[in-house]
């Protein structure tokens, strides 16, 4: 055979993938985009301190207004300040509650504004105090 009679050679066929394929990898790339929204990490404020100027050691949480799960802070001895570390952001309204010797000392709404000027520092208000001397305690042994 020479150049001239020589068969033409197939050109290659272009295929483009079918409808089908096209949706299912679009869904799995909004499914993948969606979880890796949901599974962020969530913020959180470096430190918050608590400053307990009573006699007595306080059980501190803290909870967003619209939610009633507690984070618990590190437990303030008397006449001190307790940092906790990387609290997580309870929104723009924290709750703190507080505690000690099985008596409730209450809560007290703070917004987020309010502690950050305070650079995240709360110190345990007068009524609390009050209100936990005022309880009957349950010592822890005896």
């Amino acid at each position: 055979m020479t150049q001239a009679t020589m068969a033409r050679p197939d050109a290659p066929r272009r295929t483009f993938p079918s409808i089908a394929t096209v949706v299912v990898v679009c869904i799995g790339a909004l499914l993948c985009a969606a979880m890796a929204y949901a599974l962020r990490n969530p913020h959180y404020v470096s430190r918050v301190t608590v400053e307990n100027p009573s006699a007595l050691a306080i059980n501190v949480s803290v909870h967003p207004a619209h939610d009633d799960s507690r984070l618990i802070l590190a437990p303030v001895p008397p006449s001190t300040s307790a940092t906790t570390s990387d609290v997580l952001d309870q929104g723009n309204d924290w709750v703190f509650t507080f505690s000690s010797g099985g008596v409730d000392g209450g809560s007290v709404h703070v917004s987020r504004a309010k502690l950050a000027a305070d650079r995240w520092r709360l110190v345990v208000p007068d009524s609390v105090i009050e209100r936990l001397h005022s309880g009957s305690f349950v010592p822890a042994s005896r």
